[in-house]
């Protein structure tokens, strides 16, 4: 009887083990596909984003040439020629007094 119950259960064990290691296999080619994929998405996003980061690179250059060329071009004639006037009263000074009011220095 004893070799009977044994003969059984190695049947029963190999079959089994022969699944288990079959899922496990499987399991493990989902995962290697599955990280693979999220590597090479990452490496394309990142290849996009270096690119866009180039193309913005590139535009900030671009404006920040115009800003030089457009600050070189301002002065006291272009002011007047856009209507701004000398003021006629000097600087304007604000303090405190001791008794904590505000008050305009001319």
């Amino acid at each position: 009887m004893t070799q009977y119950v044994q003969a059984k259960i190695e049947r029963m064990e190999q079959p089994v083990t022969a699944w288990l290691l079959l899922s496990m296999a499987f399991i493990l080619v989902c995962a290697y596909v599955y990280f693979v994929n999220g590597a090479i998405t990452h490496i394309v996003v990142a290849k996009d984003m270096q690119e866009e980061f180039v193309q913005l690179a590139g535009s900030v250059g671009n404006l920040e040439k115009q800003f030089l060329t457009t600050k070189t071009e301002i002065n006291i004639e272009y002011a007047y020629s856009r209507g701004f006037t000398e003021s006629p009263v000097g600087p304007t000074y604000i303090t405190k007094q001791p008794y904590l009011s505000l008050s305009f220095n001319r």
